[in-house]
């Protein structure tokens, strides 16, 4: 096939859809995949989905994806890929795991994100010709040096991981789509089952895309709420130090003033909690932020798998594709039905750690409270003991770090609350409920047309 070298530009309503099985032979797709890649529905059946793989793509990317999608995972990335006529199309391409194969919905690219993969893709692509000319080399080491190199540029973009890169990647192309299938794919003045169809998976869209928002939000408070425990902890350790100066220091008085030294050991114990319980928020919050991240990225593929149902619905009303299209539908239904699921478990696990970060903030604030009353004791007695030559240095210190932990704590627990009161509602039966609805009414009527 010849490189025309001219670029297709993909409107942003439109979605790519195909089956393959487990070795990624094609099995279906829709009218989109076909009048775009150029191929006819028979030309691509049962052939390798590699039948439109640009020779640009770099190995590396699709290592990360099969690795991702035979650990039964989600997997999505940046695609340049190949048409008949040797025209090139990019998209963001979305693969899940189904019972017998995998399920792919692709869209097109609108976020400044995608310009960056595609540099990074020229980077990664001079990498795996490097290795590539190396004596013995083969394809397998060649997409193994392409996957290092890929995940490095990722890193150095401040993605932490491909989950990481994966989650933003999707939100980001979901978000931007915005309520432009809703939109789309509208046919309010049309009757019948099939307009239910249509009309469910609206409804079901526009639930999820205010999930997907509800979940952004969500995500930045989770961001601040781990900087500000980040600057509290280091504050709270700060003042325990500065807490065993002032005891040791307690105890080179303790002959003359022995209360000081002992007032000074009874402060330390509250303190000493406030940094243990702040301590078991670190892996609370590093698992809330995991939850959340899985969270957007479920709920961002479950609504774009959503606007896949509306998009075959529209086309059978709009006669572009005929009733038994909608043979797809309960494959689609029967993923976003799996991922509610998932989403409903991973809801609770939130609202649980949340819980729990929250009781863990009031238990330091409440030893910290108790630390304050022991320290004014301890500063009242270093006056009276005039014990200032020997201790007053260290008071100082305390009460600047004291006070620093204690803003930071009055922040903590604004946050905490803040996270609390914007929790996201995740009524996992009536998204259930609608989802078997669908499923029903688009088998009632293919098998009925």
């Amino acid at each position: 096939m010849s490189f025309s070298g001219i670029e297709r530009f993909i409107s942003p309503d439109e979605l790519f859809f195909s089956t393959t099985d487990r070795r990624g032979l094609i099995r279906s797709g829709n009218s989109v995949f076909v009048r775009v890649s150029g191929f006819s529905l028979d030309e691509l059946t049962g052939a390798p989905h590699s039948i439109v793989r640009h020779p640009g793509m770099p190995a590396g990317a699709f290592r990360l994806i099969w690795e991702r999608l035979l650990h039964g995972r989600p997997a999505g990335a940046y695609v340049r890929n190949l048409a008949k006529d040797g025209s090139h199309y990019w998209v963001f391409a979305t693969m899940t795991p189904s019972p017998d194969g995998f399920l792919s919905v692709r869209v097109a690219p609108r976020t400044p994100l995608a310009d960056e993969v595609k540099r990074l893709y020229k980077d990664v692509a001079d990498v795996e010709l490097e290795a590539a000319a190396r004596d013995g080399a083969t394809r397998r080491d060649v997409a193994r040096a392409g996957q290092e190199r890929l995940e490095e540029l990722l890193g150095e973009m401040g993605f932490g991981s491909h989950d990481v890169f994966l989650t933003e990647a999707l939100t980001g192309e979901v978000v931007t789509r915005g309520r432009l299938a809703s939109a789309v794919y509208a046919r309010s003045r049309r009757r019948g089952p099939i307009a239910e169809v249509l009309a469910g998976a609206g409804a079901l869209a526009s639930t999820l895309a205010d999930l997907v928002l509800r979940l952004e939000d969500y995500r930045q408070l989770s961001e601040r709420l781990l900087r500000s425990f980040a600057e509290v902890l280091a504050v709270a350790r700060r003042l325990d130090r500065a807490i065993e100066a002032a005891q040791t220091a307690s105890a080179a008085v303790a002959a003359t003033a022995p209360v000081l030294h002992n007032t000074a050991r009874v402060m330390a114990v509250p303190a000493g909690k406030a940094v243990a319980a702040l301590e078991r928020l670190a892996p609370r919050l590093a698992s809330l932020r995991s939850d959340v991240a899985d969270l957007r990225l479920g709920i961002a593929l479950a609504s774009l798998h959503t606007d896949m149902i509306a998009a075959f619905a529209a086309e059978v009303l709009d006669g572009v594709a005929p009733p038994t299209s909608l043979g797809e539908v309960p494959l689609l239904c029967d993923v976003v039905h799996g991922s509610v699921l998932d989403l409903s478990a991973r809801a609770g696990r939130v609202n649980q750690a949340l819980r729990e970060v929250v009781a863990e903030v009031a238990e330091a604030g409440e030893r910290l409270a108790e630390f304050h009353r022991f320290l004014g004791q301890w500063r009242l007695l270093v006056l009276r003991r005039r014990a200032g030559a020997a201790l007053g240095d260290l008071v100082r210190p305390i009460d600047d770090e004291f006070a620093a932990s204690w803003d930071g704590m009055d922040m903590l627990r604004s946050l905490s609350a803040e996270f609390e009161a914007s929790a996201v509602p995740f009524d996992v039966a009536e998204l259930e409920e609608r989802v078997m609805r669908i499923r029903a009414d688009a088998l009632a009527y293919r098998d009925a047309s």
